[in-house]
């Protein structure tokens, strides 16, 4: 069997968003060695359920162990002289570094540009911020609403005579993952010639490319068509959301793909009339309606299936984990854990026989404090405990009401 492709490697966690965490995730489960910075009282995703029946606290959130599998939680308060020396003692003796620490509060807790680099020229930075190092908008606060309505995203979903809609939880941190671990791999490739690399990432960067049309027609000044402006669910017979027996389905039907959506309903002859906007927004629309209530979810997917028609149910959680064709893909892993039992998380982003991916279940808080003071940077054993007693590890509890959300 191939080994793991980051082996070898050792990134330090420092941040509280998900962009970082679910990045720092994959790497650990391609091989890297992922220490988890935690302060005092635990990270924030410790405080996020839903939790397991009657076993709320900071081992069990769901949230902790989505993002967290297959890292190292090491508890320091950074607000402390000892606690600052420990983190650049290990920047110094990892490859890379991921943070989102607000960029002016580094220089405090050590993390400065500066700082990073005189711990090891080697060693690789990536930056995360809402909006950028430099600029007008360097050092403004952030949410999840307004990372995810600054990049523009926003400004395309909800009904086009209503207020703009967010989409669930944090997206604009999720899309800038996937930044943040391409970012990572290629600072480590151009870190084989000995200069470690800083890499800034905008979460609002991150959002602004990602508009498809949109954004190119802004930057050359033409007016967006009403096609491409916030249409709600649609109004269409071939483009839009439809309820049926047991919940919604949805459908995107192009000019090509017309003669197998009307076969799928039952009614081919209405391919005649599909140039007809006011029919297709009319009675046609009225047919499509009846046609899925009159149905389960199951029964219009399996007629798109049959006739090759764009039309599938909207899946929700309980449905995507029953999938048998998904969960054989292997995206699902089983891990266990002492206090929150066996945990169902996402596997490998992608997959290939050379690329084996396996996670353990997320840490417990601090529980690699001691291993990685002492082994890996040979601290003596009663330093150990003075660093752990200054980085209050008896505030652990304080993480099951920490608050959800974006970064400050």
């Amino acid at each position: 069997m191939p080994d793991y492709p980051l082996r070898g490697f050792r990134v330090i966690e420092v941040a509280t968003g998900e962009a970082v965490a679910l990045a720092a995730r994959v790497m650990a489960g391609y091989g890297a060695e992922v220490i988890k910075v935690e302060p005092p009282g635990g990270d924030p995703s410790r405080g996020v359920g839903p939790f397991p029946h009657e076993s709320v606290g900071p081992e069990t959130g769901a949230a902790w162990h989505f993002f967290h599998g297959g890292k190292k939680s090491v508890v320091l308060d950074l607000t402390e002289a000892a606690g600052r020396q420990v983190v650049q003692a290990l920047a110094g003796q990892a490859q890379l570094l991921l943070t989102d620490v607000p960029a002016a509060e580094r220089d405090t807790l050590g993390l400065a540009r500066e700082q990073l680099r005189a711990a090891s020229p080697a060693l690789s930075v990536i930056s995360v911020t809402p909006y950028g190092e430099q600029g007008p908008y360097a050092g403004w606060s952030a949410s999840e609403i307004t990372e995810f309505a600054v990049g523009g995203q926003m400004s395309l979903m909800g009904d086009p005579d209503r207020e703009p809609l967010k989409a669930f939880h944090n997206q604009a941190e999720c899309q800038a993952s996937l930044h943040v671990l391409g970012a990572a791999l290629a600072a480590l490739l151009a870190a084989r010639t000995g200069a470690g690399q800083y890499v800034e990432i905008s979460v609002q960067e991150v959002q602004a490319s990602t508009l498809e049309a949109q954004g190119p027609m802004a930057l050359n000044g033409d007016e967006l068509p009403a096609g491409l402006l916030r249409m709600g669910n649609g109004g269409r017979a071939t483009w839009g959301q439809f309820q049926c027996k047991d919940g919604y389905v949805g459908c995107f039907v192009n000019v090509m793909n017309l003669p197998s959506f009307f076969r799928a309903i039952g009614h081919p002859e209405l391919l005649e009339r599909a140039g007809d906007e006011e029919f297709i927004r009319g009675e046609c629309y009225k047919i499509v309606a009846e046609w899925c209530a009159a149905r389960t979810k199951k029964e219009v997917y399996d007629a798109a299936v049959e006739f090759g028609a764009p039309l599938s149910y909207v899946a929700e959680p309980a449905d995507i984990l029953a999938n048998p064709d998904i969960a054989r893909t292997g995206i699902w892993r089983t891990v266990p854990h002492p206090v929150a039992g066996w945990v169902r998380v996402p596997g490998p982003p992608f997959r290939s026989d050379g690329l084996p991916f396996d996670l353990t279940a997320a840490p417990g808080l601090g529980q690699h404090t001691a291993a990685m003071l002492g082994d890996l940077l040979g601290l003596a054993a009663g330093d150990v405990q003075l660093i752990a007693g200054q980085s209050g590890s008896a505030a652990r509890n304080a993480a099951t009401t920490s608050p959800a959300g974006g970064r400050a």
